[in-house]
This record gives structure tokens, C-alpha cells and sequence, in this order.
């Protein structure tokens, strides 16, 4: 509910932390700091005490205050600072076991600060570390440590990310508060403050007791607005005072340390900012963004981030990332997790479409590897068809990038694309395998009419997103898979075993007695006209032989021709009639 909230409404909540926040980074309490320094100041009078606060009260006849006990353990201003520095600065022991430095909850809310949803910080502690988490995101805070420091103060509206040190810190030692009476009352200026800031923000309240802070918990009280909500954290059931509050201001209670609830938080902020990113015309929207990110004269590294934010979440899949491949209905759950998997891998196939189609060499590299590393064979039991969907994305990129590479006539990658990204043969452990031979549709997919699944599926992001029209996605999409079968024929040719269990979704022409694949004829046309020159073959297809690219297409083309003349003769169905003189898919 607060990630909504802090989503649909940037900047109105304010954060009030206390000293549970910083626990654990090993910074003491207020209390803490003082019950040392009086027991250092003790020492120096040659006494032993149990009870700090008590032998300080009898020996001076009053309570501790910093300012006191100060003046008494120091002379000058730098001497004051150096001394509480050794409580909130790491030393190199400190430093290098993480203590006195920002902790989880920190930098939680320096990424919400980061992106606009927090702007007003109010802490109840002496140290800096919420100023250090934000230095380090790129932040310059408006700090606010001592009253003087409100006079003058730019509208709360205005401002990037304002700290408020509601009892001062320790760089400014005589702003420092902690007694009863010190904590009793606050002058105007800081009142005024917290009056604005408790009746116009909603507030988030993490780590603070309210036990011992009354003007604190009077300047809570009086606020008679509840613009927003409130939201109160602690590990610990709240204690009187700050249940009393937390029921006042109708707030919700969650129990969690600060690091575990701010970090969650974030997190949860950032998931709904990608989800919104997520509309429906994401892809449309994605493919436009890259169109002009690739039309520019600098480098595309928004787009690279982009491209590779994707296939992360398309390797975070459920379906992906699962171990379980049973069910009571494998069919129901196959076409379950099919339909989750195009889902989830649209933006990206429509991303890697566009780089390909308008791209080079370089921006090649921002996808390429991750053919492997979806192409990588998992060991596991259970249903053939869901094991092998795991690899599917691999199949989806290697189809994508093809056809729009043949599309563009990019042919070098073409031909990378049919010869490098291998994979570990599950059926003959020491044998790497063309990830493009091995995972065709067929196998990955899983399905009856693969081929012609994949085509279908694939149609929007180059019709619609690239605008290349039906015959012309068609003519690239039957020319790369024709190019496909080619190579993996030549390689069975020169004695690689392995064949596509299926018919592939090209469309089959001429004759009863000569059905050829329709792109036979026009990469025949290629290659007589540039011969081994044709930058296909110059690229490494079939090993840049002419005469071998021929040999494997008449030997495919012939066991192409049997079938879609069986499939001719099938379609007649035992009745008298006339069969196909014009292309036609025999599948």
C-alpha cells in the first residue's frame, strides 16, 4: 500500500527515523553516547560507577548534558568535535567490518530520495548517515541541524531531499539534546516546522520509541489533518506512548527492522515503476525509443541498459527459473507456461528486432552472448516438453535476429547467427552442437506446427513494430529458415548427425513432380550472380564454398520436394481433384 502510495504521489511523505535506524550499524543511542562520556569523566575523578547518570546527579547536583559534560572533558570547539567523531566516524577496524556506515535502510531510502518519492528526512539522530547514503547516490541534501539553520529555509516544495536533525549532530556539538527537560519543549521555529510538516505530509516513522522525545510527540499530537496515511515500524510492539500516537493518527502498524522494511520498500517501488513501464504498448513504445536512440550520433547506452534489463527478466521467468517440469495435465501446462514466456520475452525480441534491423557490429554484442547462455542444456526429470521450454528464448533470439538480419541484409551476422552461439548436445555429452541446429522450434517449442507457431508469434513485432509489411516479413522469415536448413544439411553432409523432426513453416512451389522450398530459387539466384564473392559465403556460410551451399540445398530441396508431394497427394483426401501448381505451406 505505501509503494502505491509513495508511486501515485511523489514527495508526500515524509520519513521520521530514529535511533533503530542506525543500530545497526553499530552507532550507540544518545543515551549511550552520554552514559560514556560520563563514566570517562567519572574515571578522570578516580571514580567507579554502576550508574552514570545517578553519580553524575549526586556529585554535580544536576542531570548530564552534553554541554556540560563537555566543557568538562574538553577546552576547545575542535577538541568537542574530535571527541563525539570517535563515536559516529569508523575508525579503519570499524570501517572495514562495515560498522559506522550506512546500512541497508540508508541507502533504501537514499533510492527513494533518488527517484523523487521522499523529499523531507527527519531524524532524531546525531550521525550522518543518511547524508552519507545520499552523497552517495548523486545527492546533496539541505541539512538542517540546529534551529538557526530553519530561518531563511526554501519552501518544502522546492526543495530536492531536506534532512532535519530534530536534535541536532554531533558536528554541531551545542545543538545536541537528550535530557528530559532538554527534549521537553522545542524553540518556535523548529515547532512552526514540524506543525507544516506533520499537517501536509503523510509519514513513514522508522525505529523511533517516542518514549522519551515529548515535544516530539506533542508536535504529533496537535496535528489535526490527516492528508495521508501513517505508517509506523518497529521490530517490537510499540510501547504506550507510540502505540497511543500510531492509534491517534490512524496508522498502520509494521512489525520489521528498518533495514528489512526500507529495503523492501524500495524494492517494492522500483517493481511497480517497471510494471507501469509494462503497458501495453510497451513494445511499441520501446521499439520507438530505440528507433531514435539509433538514429543518433552517440553511443545507445540507454538502450544497451534497456536491451539487457529485459533478457534479465526473461531469465527471471518463473517458468525459466523453475525446477518443477511435472504436472497431472502436461498439455495444460505447457501451453500455460508458453503463453507466459512470449508474454514476458516480447519487449525483448522487439528490441533485439529493431538493433538488428538498424543496427551494427557493436550493437550486435548487447544481445549475441545471451543466445548461449539461454541455450544452456539443465539436467532434470520430469516432462520432456517443459524441460525443454527452459531453452525456448534461446530459439526465439536466434529466429529474431535472423530474419531481421536477412531482412536488412546484414549477412555476416546472418551467417554468425547459423555457425557460432554453440551448445552442449544433451544426447552426446562430448559433442558441442549449432544452438541453431539443435534448438529449432521443434524441439523447444514443443508443439505440433512449431515452425509455423514461432512465425505467428513473431509477426507483430515485424509487421506492426518494424513496419515491414506481411510479404516482406514472410520472404525473410522463409529465406533465413531456408538458410538454416541449408547449413544444417551441409553439416550432416559432412558427417554432424541431426535433422528438425518437423516440416519448417516455408511455403513449397512448382509442380506434382519438382515442389522446391519458394526461397530455393532466389538463393540460387544469389549465389550464380556474386558467386563465392556473395557476402553470405565471404562471411562463412558453409564454409564460404559455393559448390557446398549447392550440394546441401539440392540434397535438402529433394527431401523438402518428397514431402510436400505427400502432403499434396494428402490433401485430396482419397477424392478425385487437382493438386497445388502455386506455393502453398505443406505443413
Amino acid at each position: 500500500m505505501l509503494a502505491f502510495a509513495l508511486r501515485s504521489s511523489p514527495g508526500a511523505y515524509a520519513l521520521l527515523l530514529g535511533a533503530g535506524v542506525s543500530v545497526g550499524a553499530g552507532v550507540p543511542s544518545a543515551w549511550g553516547v552520554q552514559e560514556e562520556l560520563i563514566r570517562r569523566l567519572a574515571r578522570a575523578e578516580g571514580a567507579d560507577t554502576d550508574d552514570p547518570f545517578a553519580w553524575y546527579h549526586h556529585r554535580y547536583g544536576k542531570p548530564s548534558t552534553y554541554d556540560d559534560l563537555l566543557e568538562s572533558l574538553t577546552k576547545t570547539a575542535e577538541e568537542r568535535q574530535a571527541l563525539l567523531r570517535s563515536f559516529f566516524e569508523p575508525d579503519e577496524e570499524e570501517r572495514e567490518a562495515g560498522q559506522k556506515s550506512p546500512q541497508a535502510a540508508h541507502q533504501a531510502v537514499a533510492q527513494l530520495v533518488a527517484t523523487g518519492l521522499v523529499k523531507v528526512i527527519l531524524t532524531t539522530n546525531f550521525d550522518r548517515l543518511t547524508e552519507s547514503a545520499l552523497r552517495a547516490e548523486g545527492i546533496e541534501p539541505t541539512i538542517v541541524a540546529s534551529p538557526s539553520d530553519i530561518a531563511g529555509l526554501a519552501p518544502l516544495h522546492t526543495q530536492r531531499c531536506l534532512v532535519v536533525h530534530l536534535h541536532g549532530d554531533y558536528l554541531n556539538p551545542s545543538s545536541m539534546l537528550n535530557t528530559a527537560d532538554e527534549l521537553g519543549s522545542y524553540p518556535p521555529g523548529l515547532d512552526g516546522l514540524l506543525d507544516r510538516v506533520f499537517d501536509e505530509y503523510g509519514l513513514v516513522i522508522g525505529g523511533w520509541s517516542a518514549t522519551w522525545d515529548t515535544a516530539l510527540r506533542n508536535a504529533l499530537s496537535r496535528c489535526p489533518t490527516r492528508r495521508f496515511a501513517t505508517y509506523w515500524v518497529d521490530p517490537y510492539p510499540l510501547g504506550e506512548y507510540a502505540a497511543d500516537l500510531c492509534t491517534q493518527r490512524q496508522g498502520a502498524f509494521v512489525q520489521a527492522t528498518a533495514d528489512d522494511f526500507f529495503g523492501r520498500l524500495a524494492d517494492a517501488c522500483a517493481a511497480l515503476e517497471y510494471s507501469q513501464r509494462r503497458h501495453p504498448a510497451t513494445a511499441e513504445a520501446a521499439v520507438a525509443t530505440a528507433k531514435r536512440a539509433l538514429a543518433g550520433h552517440r553511443t545507445a547506452i540507454p538502450l544497451h541498459d534497456t536491451i539487457k534489463e529485459e533478457l534479465d527478466q526473461v531469465r527471471d521467468l518463473d517458468v525459466i527459473t523453475t525446477d518443477n517440469f511435472n504436472a497431472q495435465d502436461v498439455q495444460a501446462e505447457h501451453t500455460r507456461r508458453l503463453a507466459r514466456l512470449e508474454a514476458g520475452a516480447e519487449v525483448a525480441l522487439a528490441l533485439i528486432a529493431t538493433t538488428t534491423y538498424w543496427g551494427d557490429a557493436d550493437t550486435d554484442k548487447w544481445w549475441f552472448d545471451d543466445i548461449e547462455r539461454f541455450a544452456q542444456w539443465r539436467p532434470a526429470g520430469g516432462a520432456t516438453a517443459l524441460i525443454q521450454m527452459v531453452r525456448a528464448p534461446a530459439t526465439m533470439i536466434i529466429y529474431t535476429a535472423g530474419v531481421a538480419a536477412v531482412a536488412s541484409e546484414r549477412w555476416p551476422l546472418a551467417a554468425r547467427l547459423l555457425a557460432e552461439p554453440t551448445v552442449l548436445d544433451p544426447f552426446d555429452g562430448n559433442r558441442m552442437r549449432v544452438a541453431a541446429h539443435l534448438l529449432d522450434p521443434a524441439h523447444t517449442l514443443s508443439i505440433a506446427g512449431a515452425s509455423r507457431h514461432l512465425y505467428e508469434f513473431l509477426s507483430p513485432v515485424f509487421t506492426r513494430h518494424l513496419a515491414l509489411g506481411d510479404a516482406t516479413y514472410r520472404d525473410a522469415w522463409e529465406r533465413f529458415e531456408y538458410l538454416r536448413l541449408i547449413a544444417q544439411e551441409d553439416q550432416r553432409l559432412q558427417g554432424t548427425p541431426g535433422r528438425s523432426s518437423q516440416v519448417p513453416y516455408v511455403r513449397a512451389d512448382g509442380s506434382m513432380d519438382s515442389y522446391r522450398p519458394v526461397p530455393s530459387a532466389w538463393l540460387r539466384r544469389e549465389l550464380e550472380r556474386l558467386g563465392d564473392a556473395h557476402p553470405l559465403l565471404a562471411s562463412g556460410f558453409a564454409a564460404g564454398d559455393q559448390g557446398r551451399a549447392l550440394a546441401a540445398a539440392d540434397s535438402y530441396d529433394a527431401e523438402f520436394g518428397q514431402h510436400a508431394q505427400m502432403s499434396a497427394w494428402a490433401s485430396l483426401g482419397g477424392r478425385a481433384g487437382m493438386l497445388p501448381n502455386r506455393p502453398f505451406y505443406p505443413a
